[in-house]
């Protein structure tokens, strides 16, 4: 039995030892199915012939030897410093000019306004008919029911007609308006200002329409400082009793389903100007008392005060019944204790959502709040936090429904003798009687009492408060601080149903944006939008007393009227003008930041005024945050030893400082650059140079690529020179009209300084650039290149010492107010012998380098390639073959040339496409025809293909870089884009002159690949089922795939688990990049259904909301407001009306005019979504199998999706409407092919995958860089049923957790380091002798029509 069991043991042995043998020999088997050196054979091949055949389709040789050989050209080392202090000084002359023309506005309107004669009946005579001004929004009004006819000019409504006529119509205008591409091509009229009077603002109120009127003679002062610079943009005065005067004149667009909300005393321009800096406090009274409509006042008192600040004041908000607490519990200090927050945009959203979701509870503790209010703005005035907040004005703002009593105890201890704390006290609700305590609280803390009764009133006894700060600064009066806001777009969101045009005054619906966005765009972002920066200055009245009438009962039915002189300090208005931010880009040409170099500014906040990361867009509307971005927010600096969000690095934040306090400095750091909607990634060594802008608090900054930014190829061609051309030459030659070219459209060669003549508008830059070059040709050396971008400050006659206000050399005589308008218009256009508007300007630099660079690419005008350089063989015989058999050989498309000039050439030899015979179908909005390329690749050095090829030179100089577009899939025909980077110089001291490229036909590339590896693999090949063969760019994106389906998407998504190999063996390096413009769309909140049970008046009330919201717009829809609108009186012809010879008929011009028509927004293809990503298990190189990707788990990935956003292209409004965009951080990991690990082996790089499936098979893989390309070949393995991971580069949301709460506290509290404004005005001891304080409520206007706006705020808010 023994040597049986032995027996048997020994045959169990045999067996296993046979099983192994088996096992080793079938895992020897398979990871021999790939061999290495095939594999490195295709690469080889495949880059060998990729190479030569491109060179020869872009001429690389030709092209090359010219910048190499020609003697105009040379390479230049450039001081960073010293340009952009050369920079920053032009920008402050340009910014001056602006300055002086908004001092030209307030010097004048302090003088008309002390001129002017109060006529308090003069709002009866505008009611009546017998007076009118140009209102914007009843400018080129057609009538209603307006059947069309006769041109629109004819069927305006207009009072400037013969009583007779059926479009007579008191009140109405007609102006000639001409769209101006100097305004954005909004239809203007250069010869008037037109007026904008908010919704909430009766224009017959006495105060109003004097102002209105004595503000028209401001038309001079506008038409001649747009004279003395034609690049002035708009100019305006707004006034502190509601109205806009505003210059050029427009017409006010307005639509029946957008209310008008705008009010130009809630801009940041107006707010900035009318105040010195402001600290805070508002205390908003929780008792139980606050409940039904005074909570709803109360509640919108809060945010409308809030709307009033800007990113110079801080505040806080607190909320008080029995005990007083922050109403955001984030912003508190260390100790739980209160503090100020700056007044940006992300904060004010926080307090909004909060104050929206107070309860009311218990009895009101005055004496808590106001005591916590006064010790907080002591700390900030004297204690440990007076770093932080303004240091300037000091405020509370007790909004409540009652005061009991007037704590005179805690003001003698807290404010008194010098009362550094205004007190502001807003009483809520109807049935109080008694005032006097909240009166006497305002009137002895230098304040103001309002009584607020209704929603109506809420924003006009909310912008009482301004005035009085405004006292210490009209008191000062000689004193005007110039202010200057941050970057705004020129369309704001007051709410989240409509977007507005705020300063073109042209309002839009979403519907209508993506008709521009269709229209105007080729990525997706809407281009209408116009980034600026706006200067303004107070306006005072001069006047130190006014009459002020008080109604005394003498007796119970007897009242008497008495005049008194009071003192006052009052506040007129504020002027200002925009001043885009492309007018300041445009004097930092980017020739000379030079490739990868780009510019971008910082205000005394940190905030970037501009920055080529700056991304104010979210789909097609503007980010809640796009104006408070940080400079550190958009520099990411790289840190391999920290990957943590909001990482402070000590050389950015010491940067920021000194740009913050205006230093000038250079410092150089190591950042993550992104490209391509954050697709692909790239680590540059940058150096940073930065100098201030005198009398702005912003500070210039440039930046150069630490490898080649400081050298640039210089030169030109001398075009005076006739030894540079051949006989009979012209420049225009070389650059013929309407040829295969482009040029920068954002740069600027040559300009008319003023395009108000026909003969100064051209279609396209290349139609201007050619005017100016066959002026060249006929002027020769007479021509004049202009000395500035810029005018010089003028001199003065006389003693030539500049001032502001001097006069200039050819100034007009002014125009008599009732001279024909087109006398008027004639005189503005002839613009005298002003050379610098007749002449233009050129940059003769750039001019000279755009003339040698098309010299030097002519050659794509050649029918062969060229043979001079071409080595013997092959590549003679390629050049000598015609072109357009070459490109059909080689599968290309088209072959282009981009140059340092902004010069952009291209050759093609595709058939002329099918001709359309059938109008009808000449266009498909299902299939879109595709743009040229040189319609969507015409920005030379700025596209991606061009700055991807130069970054890759240093990688490999005989390369071509390589892309497809993202996620293309199977769509077909497509292209491959590869590019050369052609730089001039040797060693470290050379720089990019050029770049070459083709795009090729996808198949054709695609087939070219595939028959290398069917014909050179013998058994082995990438059609086989168990090979899967990967052609990858240097950023993980898939170029060839077997599947059609993969073409152009992120490796990771099709096989993550190779990729997870490639990192840890480093052929690829993971690095991972923060988004802090980031927006999430979270669910809109709509509370929980069962809590309707819990009431039934809730019920009731939606109910009632419903026939409110159905009232409102019946009223609206339909106009009946106007029975009772003091309007009705000259709404239709009257019988007896009065004569156009009537003296006492008043006209503010005579004006004729036509108005554009905007269509109706064209319908939008559903969005797409984005393809689901499957989430990233752990796998480790040997790791166990990971678990299976289940159809639940694709679910909850759609789920995710939708609520996410992903990168839709254009998203729904209707879905927008559903989710509130809100800001947040976002993360993504993105990948960079480091092509030292191939290379350091010497041999491609082989791998295997071990316990990736449970049948315990391995799976190899083989990785070899493909030569002269950015590309690798990875070839894998198919038998082995590996299960594969699932990466994605889409941003996930940084969910910073309870742990991180802090973190996201402190980014919301913005405790980086600011500078405070440089001039704070608070005090001054004559304000004492002012008594003017507020009473109860004065808003008198109709009852119904109180009804009407409470209906619209209601409906809109």
């Amino acid at each position: 039995m023994t040597g049986v069991r032995w027996g048997l043991a020994g045959l169990v042995l045999l067996a296993s030892v046979a099983v192994t043998q088996f096992q080793q020999q079938q895992q020897q088997q398979q990871t021999n199915q790939i061999d290495a050196k095939t594999v490195e054979g295709w690469s080889q091949k495949f880059g060998a012939e990729l190479w030569v055949s491109l060179s020869q389709a872009t001429r690389r040789e030709s092209i090359q030897g010219q910048y190499d050989n020609m003697p105009q050209l040379s390479v230049a080392e450039v001081d960073g410093f010293e340009m952009v202090r050369t920079m920053a000084a032009e920008v402050q002359i340009m910014m001056q000019h602006k300055i002086d023309a908004i001092k030209r506005i307030m010097e004048l309107a302090e003088n008309i306004a002390l001129d002017h004669k109060y006529d308090k009946e003069r709002g009866s005579r505008l009611a009546e008919g017998r007076y009118v001004y140009v209102n914007a929004k009843k400018l080129n009004v057609l009538p209603d029911g307006d059947s069309g006819g006769n041109g629109e000019f004819d069927r305006y409504l207009s009072q400037y007609r013969d009583p007779s006529s059926e479009y007579y119509a008191p009140g109405y205008s007609r102006l000639m308006l001409n769209p101006d591409p100097h305004f954005s091509g909004i239809p203007v009229n250069t010869s008037r200002s037109s007026v904008h009077v908010p919704t909430n603002v009766f224009d017959g109120e006495p105060k109003v329409i004097n102002a209105i009127d004595w503000s028209k003679k401001l038309d001079d002062i506008f038409r001649d400082n747009y004279e003395r610079d034609p690049s002035l943009s708009w100019q305006y005065f707004g006034s502190s009793t509601g109205f806009l005067r505003q210059y050029p004149a427009i017409k006010w667009l307005t639509y029946e389903d957008d209310p008008d909300m705008y009010d130009a005393r809630m801009r940041d321009w107006y707010i900035k100007s009318a105040a010195s800096a402001k600290d805070i406090v508002i205390l908003l009274d929780t008792s139980g008392s606050m409940t039904g409509l005074r909570k709803e006042i109360a509640k919108h008192v809060v945010i409308n005060i809030m709307e009033t600040l800007g990113e110079d004041d801080f505040l806080t908000v607190l909320t008080f019944s029995d005990e007083t607490r922050p109403l955001v519990d984030c912003f508190t200090d260390a100790d739980g204790e209160p503090e100020l927050v700056q007044a940006t945009t992300e904060n004010i959203a926080e307090f909004t959502e909060a104050v929206n979701n107070i309860e009311t509870e218990e009895i009101a503790n005055f004496t808590s709040a106001l005591v916590t209010g006064f010790n907080l703005l002591e700390r900030y005035k004297t204690g440990q936090a007076r770093t932080s907040g303004t240091g300037c004005n000091q405020a509370i703002m007790l909004v409540t429904d009652g005061v009991p009593y007037k704590f005179e105890t805690i003001f003698q201890e807290h404010n008194e003798p010098s009362t550094p704390v205004r007190m502001f006290t807003y009483l809520i609700g109807r049935e109080i009687s008694d005032l006097e305590a909240a009166k006497w609280i305002a009137c002895h803390n230098k304040g103001y009492f309002t009584h607020v009764t209704t929603l109506a009133e809420v924003k006009e006894q909310v912008l009482k408060y301004i005035p009085v700060m405004a006292r210490p600064l009209v008191l000062m009066r000689e004193q005007h601080p110039v202010r200057w806001t941050g970057v705004y777009a020129d369309i704001e969101v007051p709410n989240d149903r409509m977007l507005w045009v705020i300063g073109l005054a042209k309002p839009m619906t979403r519907g209508q944006l993506r008709e521009e966005l269709e229209a105007q765009d080729r990525e997706g972002t809407f281009k209408g939008y116009k980034l600026m920066t706006t200067v303004s200055i107070p306006v005072y009245n001069k006047k130190n007393h006014t009459n002020f009438t008080e109604s005394i009962r003498v007796s119970d039915k007897k009242k008497v009227d008495k005049v008194k002189k009071v003192r006052i300090a009052e506040l007129l208005g504020v002027a200002g003008t925009d001043v885009p931010i492309a007018q300041i880009e445009k004097l930092i040409p980017p020739y000379k930041l030079g490739v990868n170099g780009y510019s971008f500014a910082v205000n005394n906040n940190g905030y970037i005024l501009y920055h080529p990361d700056l991304r104010p867009m979210f789909q097609e509307i503007l980010k809640p945050n796009y104006n408070s971005v940080d400079l550190a927010e958009v520099e990411l600096v790289y840190n391999p030893r920290s990957d943590e969000p909001r990482y402070n690095d000590s050389n950015l934040f010491m940067m920021r400082k000194e740009m913050v306090d205006q230093k000038d400095g250079v410092q150089r750091m190591t950042v993550k650059v992104h490209m391509d909607d954050m697709k692909r990634v790239t680590i540059r060594e940058q150096d940073y140079f930065y100098h201030n802008i005198s009398n702005t608090p912003f500070t210039l900054g440039i930046v150069f690529p630490s490898k080649y930014g400081k050298y640039r190829v210089v030169g030109g061609l001398e075009v005076n020179d006739p030894g540079n051309r051949q006989p009979n030459q012209k420049v225009s030659d070389f650059l013929e009209k309407d040829g295969k070219w482009k040029i920068h459209p954002d740069w600027v060669y040559c300009e008319y300084n003023y395009g108000g003549t026909r003969d100064r508008l051209f279609d396209k830059p290349e139609d201007m650039m050619h005017h100016f070059l066959m002026r060249l040709d006929d002027e020769n050396k007479s021509f004049n290149w202009g000395q500035s971008r810029v005018r010089p400050l003028p001199k003065c006659q006389g003693n030539g010492v500049y001032t502001p206000d001097c006069q200039k050399f050819d100034k007009r005589d002014v125009v008599d107010e009732e001279a024909d308008d087109a006398v008027v218009e004639d005189e503005i256009e002839g613009e005298g012998d002003d050379q610098f508007v007749n002449d233009g300007y050129c940059d003769k630099e750039l001019v000279q380098a755009l003339i040698l660079d098309a010299m030097i690419t002519k050659v794509f005008e050649d029918k062969t390639s060229s043979a001079d350089s071409a080595r013997p063989g092959i590549d003679t015989f390629f050049a000598m073959m015609p072109r357009s058999q070459l490109f059909q050989l080689f599968g290309i498309n088209l072959s282009f040339v981009a140059t340092r000039s902004g010069l952009t050439r291209w050759e093609e030899h595709a058939p002329p496409p099918d001709p359309v015979y059938d109008e009808e179908h000449a266009f498909d909005p299902e299939n879109p025809k595709e743009p040229h390329f040189s319609e969507v690749n015409n920005e030379a050095t700025d596209e991606v293909w061009y700055k991807r090829a130069v970054d890759y030179h240093y990688n490999n100089p005989e390369s071509f870089v390589f892309s497809v577009p993202f996620d293309i899939g199977d769509k077909r025909p497509t292209v491959v884009t590869a590019t050369h980077a052609i730089f001039k110089g040797k060693g470290t001291k050379k720089a990019p002159a050029a770049v070459v490229g083709v795009q090729i036909d996808y198949e054709h590339f695609r087939n070219k690949f595939m028959n290398i590896t069917n014909k050179q693999g013998g058994t082995l090949s990438c059609d086989s089922s168990k090979v899967e063969c990967y052609v990858i760019d240097n950023n993980g994106f898939v170029v060839i795939s077997e599947d059609p389906l993969n073409t152009g998407k992120f490796f990771g998504e099709i096989d993550g688990t190779v990729l997870n190999s490639l990192v840890q063996n480093q052929v690829f390096k993971k690095i991972k990049v923060y988004d802090y413009q980031a927006i999430c769309l979270e669910s809109a909140a709509y509370g929980n259904p069962a809590s309707i049970m819990m009431t039934p008046f809730r019920v009731m009330a939606n109910i009632f909301n419903w026939i409110l919201a159905n009232i409102a717009f019946t009223i609206i829809r339909f106009e009946l407001h106007h029975l009772w609108n003091p309007d009705w009186t000259y709404a239709m012809p009257q019988q007896s009306q009065p004569s156009l010879n009537d003296p006492n008929l008043v006209y503010d011009g005579d004006y004729y005019a036509y108005d554009d028509e905007y269509m109706p927004a064209a319908p939008v293809e559903e969005p797409q979504m984005p393809p689901l990503q499957e989430p990233e298990p752990d796998v480790q190189y040997e790791d166990e199998a990971p678990p299976t990707f289940s159809e639940k788990d694709n679910q909850l990935m759609q789920e995710y999706y939708q609520k996410e956003g992903g990168p839709i292209p254009i998203l729904d409004m209707t879905y927008i409407n559903k989710t509130q965009p809100k800001p947040c951080d976002k993360e993504v990991e993105l990948y960079e092919l480091n092509e030292e690990a191939l290379k350091k082996e010497g041999r491609p790089l082989q791998g295997i995958l071990r316990n990736c499936h449970t049948s315990n098979c391995v799976r190899q893989f083989t990785v070899s860089m493909i030569p002269n390309t950015n590309l690798i070949l990875v070839a894998a393995d198919t038998t082995c049923p590996c299960y594969s991971n699932r990466i994605s580069v889409e941003p996930t949301k940084v969910d910073y957790g309870p742990s991180n709460e802090t973190m996201y506290c402190e980014k919301l509290k913005t405790n980086l380091y600011r500078k405070k404004p440089h001039q704070c005005i608070k005090y001054h001891p004559q304000e004492e002798e002012i008594s003017l304080c507020g009473s109860g409520c004065s808003f008198k206007m109709c009852p119904v029509v109180l009804i009407i706006l409470y209906l619209t705020t209601y409906l809109y808010q």
